[in-house]
Order: C-alpha cells, then structure tokens, then sequence
C-alpha cells in the first residue's frame, strides 16, 4: 500500500469551519472636560467694598472652557471652592466673616493651567462720628 502525499492546501483550512474571534475595537473615549483649552480668564469681585460680615461675589469668565470644566476660587482665607463652568462663565457667591481684618482682600481663580486674582477691600461695619 502507498500512501500519496497531498500537501495541505489554504483551501481546506477554509473549509475546516474554523473563523477567527473577530477584533473588537475600543469605543472611542468621550471627550474629557479638560481645563487646560481655556485661552484667557478673567475675575472679578462685586461689590469693591465688602462690609465685615458681608457677601461678595466672584465672576469668572474663562474662554475656550468647555461647559463642565471646573473653576477653584481661593478665598483670602485659604478655602477653596469648585465651581462648574457653563456658557464659559461661572460665578461664587463668598461672604466676609464678621471679625476680619480690614484692608485690601485678595482671591485666586484658576482654570485649567490659567490662574489670575481679583481684589476688593474690607471695610467696618461700624459707623463713624465725626467729632468737632
């Protein structure tokens, strides 16, 4: 008996059944709310001249921030707040403790890799006498 040698050819691979796992792709990523696009910010404080015990707000306009993006106010005092960026512009809402010094008060905003300051001055709220 002799046996012949057929070489193995790609068609019987095909006809084996054999299918490959097919490749499954990573859904794309969502785009990250990342801080670091905006391309100028801008803080204000209003009003300028905030009575001991008073309120005071912070404006932040920060272009090429995405809505979601996350503004951190620091108040004179160290304490820092998130605030989430909409239309490119976000705001705060501070109130001055009853007790603090009086003077020049300063707060920093930062978005993104940006970070800038805003002034505003604390005033008594005690009223003065003029004496003669």
């Amino acid at each position: 008996m002799t046996l012949i040698g057929v070489p193995f050819a790609g068609s019987a691979l095909a006809d084996s059944g054999y299918k490959p796992a097919p490749i499954k792709h990573a859904a794309p990523a969502k785009p990250a709310k990342y801080n670091s696009s905006v391309t100028s910010l801008r803080a204000s404080v209003s009003p300028g001249q905030v009575k001991q015990g008073g309120s005071y707000t912070v404006s932040i306009v920060a272009r090429g921030a995405a809505d979601g993006a996350t503004a951190t106010v620091k108040s004179p005092q160290g304490r820092s707040y998130s605030v989430t960026v909409t239309g490119q512009q976000a705001s705060k809402t501070l109130t001055v403790a009853s007790n603090a010094e009086l003077g020049d008060k300063t707060v920093t905003v930062t978005v993104g890799n940006k970070t800038v300051t805003a002034e505003f001055t604390v005033i008594s709220t005690k009223k003065h006498r003029n004496h003669k």
